[in-house]
């Protein structure tokens, strides 16, 4: 097992993330920080991208190049408060490119949607468990 941390706390109009010895800003949507969303989103990519080079690698399967775009479709409704509508990203789209003359690509790629870790977070339900502390000073 394999434990990922990030920690962080709010300045201003903006979150201020640590993952390992880098510190993210993300900001509302409108703002010039990226959003919650978007990370989630470059995450995703990241880890598509790079699930498909692991791979090709681990069977041996040559590439020139592999890139991507992403988007998520989220209806602020929901976040607004709506009860009827979900708060969170409501669809994702993957578009991946790979430039290779193995024919063993197409394996690779097939076996990467199985194996991707951060799609099938996306797709399945996940165990979360929030704890809260309010102190009072």
């Amino acid at each position: 097992m394999i434990t990922f941390t990030a920690e962080g706390k709010l300045e201003g109009d903006r979150a201020l993330v640590s993952v390992k010895d880098t510190e993210l800003k993300i900001g509302f949507i409108g703002s010039d920080d990226p959003t919650p969303e978007e990370l989630l989103l470059g995450a995703a990519l990241s880890c598509m991208l790079l699930t498909i080079h692991y791979i090709a690698r681990e069977r041996r399967v040559s590439f020139d190049e592999i890139s991507g775009y992403i988007e998520g479709e989220l209806d602020p409704k929901g976040f607004q408060g709506d009860p009827s509508i979900r708060p969170g990203v409501l669809k994702v789209k993957y578009d991946i490119v790979v430039v290779s003359k193995d024919e063993r690509m197409g394996e690779v790629l097939e076996l990467s949607l199985r194996r991707c870790p951060l799609k099938d977070t996306l797709m399945r339900g996940t165990e979360v468990d929030v704890k809260w502390e309010i102190r009072r000073v």
